[in-house]
């Protein structure tokens, strides 16, 4: 059985974060840009909609900041001891994947292992939250054994 680093998966997870926050605010520039830019052409109906359609992306990407600096807050305020029971911050070996409940990241890979990061809000998340060790939960339709919890 191999073991995470619970202090280098939350460091991996805010620089992952950090680079959509970056991917967003550089794109979040290009709206703007194409907000103030749009030159007024006769065809009035036109301009008004491709600014709308600007801004309606400026609206959806700031969205998408807010929830990543929410998401770097649930990294910050992870129970970062060891733990017998599946809570935000544990990392749960399991006889399949192992899972790091956090936030909603997807796969994380590190070295040649691969760890899937999870929201307790998830659907994964929401069926191991509050198991123990050797529990065995029913999750699309496979038995996951529950193998370690760190």
């Amino acid at each position: 059985m191999t073991t995470w680093d619970k202090a280098e998966l939350v460091t991996l997870c805010k620089q992952k974060i950090e680079n959509k926050r970056s991917e967003v605010k550089a794109a979040m520039s290009i709206a703007q840009d194409s907000i103030l830019n749009d030159t007024k052409s006769s065809m009035g109906d036109k301009y008004e909609t491709s600014r709308e359609m600007a801004q309606q992306e400026l609206n959806r990407l700031q969205q998408q900041l807010m929830l990543a600096d929410q998401d770097i807050a649930v990294l910050e305020s992870l129970n970062q001891e060891a733990t017998t029971k599946v809570i935000p911050g544990a990392i749960v070996l399991t006889d399949q994947f192992d899972y790091f409940i956090a936030v909603s990241l997807g796969p994380l890979k590190i070295a040649d292992r691969t760890i899937m990061v999870v929201s307790k809000e998830s659907p994964i998340g929401k069926a191991l939250m509050g198991k123990e060790i050797k529990t065995e939960i029913t999750f699309n339709g496979k038995q996951i054994k529950i193998v370690a919890i760190a």
